[in-house]
């Protein structure tokens, strides 16, 4: 097993799909699936299952990708740390985030600072992960920042927050559901319908917890999932709905996206750090690019 085909294995598990896997890391789509298959063969379990055009994590490749990714994580933060000490004049930033912004919000943060700040001297070293999961690597310093969806004001005294982004969320139905064709749809219309949800250690799962209360609607949840991906695969082949904010990778399937009539339907995205953590010329930079930003939504 190798480092490569670990890679390989994440980022083809992110976006469910061989081609748009290999495209993105510059390789061949047969030397993508060749990999792929030497990794299978070595755990001696299928990783990914195909139904027509359609790619799906096996449970098998679910209950690995989580410590693929740690041993990417840890692999990046060695090197990090070397290229630190090899050059402590050169910031370095880690910054916690949770998967319903890795293609959105993140990407355009960091670009933005990039081109606002001017500071390429600051290198972020990113971490993915469930928020609950994140929060506590917050507080106990191996992050110095994070951005993640919240309800509201983190009920944790030694975490400072800003918001910075507002994402839509939007119930998710196969192509040829009842509701497909609706041009917007109220908590309600789920009475009845099989719910496919995010792990309950999401933050938007208690979001939605609250919301359905708040419509007095049970939802018959029929499993939870950790990626968006995987959970969009499912409604494509009519195991159920489910609610998410919109992602490029929910182009790939065979679904529909209808908003809700409910404007407060929404994930508010912050960036966070602990207030018990000093703050390094470089954190501090990102703070004040926060700061510009969430005035913004104010």
């Amino acid at each position: 097993m190798t480092l490569q085909e670990i890679r390989y294995f994440c980022v083809t598990a992110e976006v469910l799909h061989y081609t748009k896997a290999a495209n993105l890391l510059y390789i061949s789509q047969p030397s993508l699936s060749y990999a792929l298959a030497k990794l299978e063969k070595e755990l001696g379990m299928p990783l990914f299952e195909k139904r027509g055009k359609q790619v799906s994590l096996t449970k098998y490749g679910e209950a690995f990708l989580p410590y693929a990714k740690r041993a990417l994580s840890e692999l990046s933060d060695g090197i990090d740390r070397i290229n630190s000490l090899n050059r402590p004049e050169t910031g370095i930033v880690s910054l916690g985030y949770i998967n319903s912004i890795s293609s959105t919000v993140l990407p355009e943060f960091v670009n933005k600072f990039y081109a606002e700040q001017d500071s390429q001297q600051i290198a972020f070293r990113f971490r993915q992960g469930m928020a609950g999961e994140l929060i506590e690597q917050l507080l106990n310093g191996d992050l110095d920042l994070l951005i993640a969806g919240v309800t509201g004001k983190p009920d944790i005294a030694s975490i400072d927050y800003l918001p910075i982004y507002s994402q839509d969320l939007f119930l998710v139905v196969p192509e040829k559901h009842p509701l497909a064709k609706r041009l917007s749809v109220d908590l309600s219309d789920l009475a009845g319908e099989n719910f496919i949800s995010i792990r309950h250690e999401s933050v938007i799962y208690h979001q939605l917890e609250s919301q359905f209360k708040k419509a007095d609607v049970a939802p018959h949840t029929v499993y939870e999932a950790d990626e968006y991906s995987s959970i969009a695969a499912s409604v494509a082949t009519g195991a159920g709905v489910a609610i998410m904010p919109r992602l490029p990778v929910l182009s790939s399937f065979n679904i529909r996206l209808i908003p809700f009539k409910d404007a407060s339907m929404k994930q508010v995205v912050c960036i966070m750090r602990s207030k018990t953590q000093e703050m390094t010329e470089s954190i501090k930079s990102v703070w004040k690019f926060a700061e510009s930003l969430s005035s913004l939504m104010e």
